[in-house]
Formats: structure tokens, sequence, C-alpha cells
């Protein structure tokens, strides 16, 4: 079997990463670590963890507050970091306003096998039932009228998971809030491009990488399940030319970012050239 990290990307929203370490500690399959890769949050966000370091590591699981300064939305640059701490074989990255199901990790773990990476999907919860959820004791339900779109996600099913998951080269319904990879996978693609600023597309660039490195996109369906916490939209100003960044990707078939975990790490083997990236 094989270790596990999960990383949990988070800004400044601890009643929200507060939620998400409580469906943490009600794993059916509990991670061998837990990172908080923390774009640059005050310290609300690590008394938070501070909180919780204790319960957590009662359980077996180590406890890791990946802290960068507050420097504008550096999404990218802070997975790597954490990435560059994680220890585990194997990695899931989730967001600090997702809930996840008891059987989250385990999903994750009993589909996670070499030549892919996966990437599952979300149940989003409306503003008002995630006011509910973020002001009691309360946590989401399959059946809840608070599910605002992609109900489908929230409905786990091993039959069903079977018939409609499947393997493809296809980025479209990659999300990073969902997300699961073997370590040293990002490793060869040198891990997100942090050349990404801002919100948009950072998640599908890393993930077309490591495609055009050789990886199928193990898309899963009715399976991890996850909820995603209401919470308005980030500016979008620098969508336009992180699709750009995103495109030249996909254009040129590139499977390496100049700019990534190699800020933080050594990387010890040979850089695919553009030409040998192609497929």
């Amino acid at each position: 079997m094989s270790t596990v990290t999960l990383i949990i990307t988070t800004y400044n929203w601890p009643a929200a990463l507060d939620k998400t370490l409580q469906s943490l500690l009600s794993q059916s399959r509990l991670p061998n670590e837990v990172i908080i890769a923390d774009d640059g949050s005050t310290s609300e966000t690590k008394l938070l963890i501070e909180k919780y370091q204790s319960s957590v590591e009662k359980l077996g699981i180590k406890l890791l507050h990946s802290w960068q300064a507050d420097e504008g939305f550096r999404v990218s640059r802070s997975r790597n970091l954490a990435i560059s701490k994680a220890t585990s074989k194997y990695i899931i990255c989730i967001d600090g306003d997702i809930i996840m199901d008891e059987r989250f990790i385990a999903d994750h773990m009993a589909r996670a096998v070499p030549g892919c990476f996966i990437s599952g999907k979300r149940a989003r919860l409306s503003e008002a039932y995630s006011r509910s959820i973020l002001n009691t004791d309360t946590m989401p339900s399959r059946l809840s009228k608070g599910i605002a779109r992609g109900r489908e996600a929230a409905f786990r099913s091993t039959s069903l998971s079977k018939l409609f998951s499947k393997k493809t080269k296809s980025v479209a319904g990659v999300h990073s809030c969902n997300l699961s990879f073997w370590r040293e996978d990002a490793i060869r693609v040198n891990g997100f491009n942090a050349a990404f600023v801002g919100w948009g597309a950072e998640d599908k660039e890393f993930c077309i990488r490591l495609v055009n490195s050789g990886l199928l996109n193990n898309e899963v369906k009715f399976t991890a399940v996850a909820y995603h916490i209401y919470h308005k939209e980030s500016s979008k100003s620098m969508a336009a030319y992180n699709q750009d960044l995103f495109d030249a990707t996909s254009k040129h078939s590139l499977a390496w970012c100049e700019k990534g975990l190699n800020e933080f790490m050594v990387l010890n083997h040979h850089k695919p050239t553009q030409l040998e990236s192609q497929h």
C-alpha cells in the first residue's frame, strides 16, 4: 500500500479550512501526512492549524504548515513548495474550501495506478447552505437541497463509477480541488507552473504537461466525492494571460515548465526537450 500526502491549499479563510480538517478526521483511509499549502494567510490560519495539530498527530498523521509570503495569488508556487516538502509517493490535492466524503482518500488510492493521474468532480453548495454549514456543526449530505450545482458529483456508486469513469488525454474537466498524482510524475514535469499568477488554468496546464509526458487523465465519476463551499469568484484579471500560457503549452506539446519545482528542489533527472515532449 503506497504512502499518500494530502495537500490542502488555503488563503485567509480559516472557517472553511476548519470544515476541511473536520472531514479529514473522519476519513476511512487516513493520509500519511497533510501539508497546508498556505498562500500567505494571517496568524488566524496558523492558530487553527495548531488547534488541530495534536488530534491529527494522535492518528499517526504528520501535519505541516507550508507558508509563503502574501505577494498576490500564487497558488502554483504554494503547491510546489508543499510538494517539495512531501515525503509520500502519492499526492492528493484539494482546496481549503472542500469538504471530503469519508471515503475520499480511500477512493483516490483505490484508483491510483502508474501511468495515470486522477481528476475528480465536485458538488457545489449554495450560498445559504454553505453559510449554514460554516456556522453550525452540520456537514453536507448528498440528499440536501443545498447542493446548487453538480448534484451527480455528490452521488457515490462503485458500479456507476466503473461504468462512467474513463481514461483520456483531455484535461477539460480538471479541477485542482480534486486531483491526485504520483510525486515522481510531478517532479518529471517540474510541478505546477509558477509563471501563473492570479486565477485561471494553472491546474489544466499542469495536467496537460502530465499528458504530454505520456500519462493519461483517469477522470473518475461517482467516487471521490467532494463538496465545494460557496464563495465569491476570484478576480479574473489574469485569466486571459494565463489562458495564453496554457495554449502555448498545449500547442507545443510541452512537458516541462521553466519555473516550477526546481525553485525548491534539485531535480536529478533528464529534462525533456520540446521535441522529446511531443507525441
